[in-house]
């Protein structure tokens, strides 16, 4: 079946890769206006004079046509095999694939959107670097205070993994329910070693841009930060990252051997509907 993965943003290297991958399959009037919705995430982290504003609008509008023109046809390619794949169940070794396959498709974007992202970073004056970090830890605040309680971080992970499983086979059984449950049950909550990470990286980068002894070295550190945030990870938090992986991987496997011919069919299916959707997007193109 399909990875089950949540996609995180990587900041501004990274939050325009990962909105473009996510709704890539939607319809051509979500995927047209990606580069406006990601420039209104990035203004609402940190404002930004004319000049920058039009500099954002440029790389956006750059990056999201050069998505459709080289990025989109491969992921329609790597969908219509995936849906091949699941005429039979497959095996942890498969996932780990998938998952690999999966990850390049975002790596690829980042190094991609990643000088630009920098270039923008350098332009930045004091204040508006001191806008930005403030700005992010309040997100960083917000997002731990919501996964805080454990209790309920399990019932959102819940939600969400049924959710997706109905997403793709159209129904879930008590069997999967089980299998969901048992598995989050095994979970370890990461929000306090990611908000470490977060306030690592944070640092890193704000020293980057404030305390480098020339524009050149800044742009070194910062492009491997944007490029490279895990690593700033704490080793608390890359050991619950990777325990937490396994399991999913396993729930996956587990979830595939237990469809249905009926969920099976339709799991092939939506892959390829969303093979043909993106194809279609970049056939448009305008």
């Amino acid at each position: 079946m399909a990875p089950i993965a949540s996609s995180r943003a990587r900041w501004i290297g990274r939050c325009l890769c990962i909105g473009l991958l996510a709704v890539a399959g939607c319809t051509h009037a979500i995927y047209d206006h990606l580069d406006t919705v990601a420039g209104w995430y990035l203004q609402s982290l940190v404002s930004l004079d004319s000049g920058q504003r039009e500099e954002l609008h440029d790389w956006l509008s750059e990056t999201l046509a050069w998505h459709r023109r080289s990025e989109l046809n491969r992921y329609a390619q790597f969908l219509r095999e995936l849906s091949a794949q699941q005429a039979q169940p497959g095996n942890l070794a498969r996932y780990e694939r998938v998952e690999t396959r999966f990850r390049g498709f975002l790596n690829d974007l980042a190094t991609k959107t990643t000088p630009d992202a920098a270039r923008l970073l350098l332009s930045l004056s004091q204040a508006q670097v001191n806008e930005l970090f403030t700005n992010l830890a309040a997100r960083t605040r917000e997002r731990a205070q919501k996964h805080a309680d454990a209790a309920e971080w399990r019932r959102d992970q819940i939600r969400d993994l049924t959710r997706q499983l109905k997403r793709w086979t159209g129904s879930v059984s008590a069997q999967q329910d089980s299998l969901i449950a048992a598995t989050v049950e095994r979970l370890e909550p990461t929000s306090a070693t990611w908000s470490a990470s977060q306030l690592a990286w944070r640092n890193a980068a704000q020293q980057s841009l404030t305390g480098s002894p020339s524009r050149d070295a800044a742009a070194t550190t910062i492009q491997q930060l944007l490029e490279h945030p895990e690593s700033q990870w704490t080793a608390e938090y890359v050991q619950l990252r990777k325990r937490n992986r396994e399991r999913y991987l396993e729930l996956v496997a587990s979830l595939d051997a237990s469809l249905s011919s009926e969920q099976r069919e339709r799991l092939r299916a939506e892959l390829l509907k969303l093979a043909q959707q993106l194809a279609k997007i970049a056939e448009d193109r305008t």
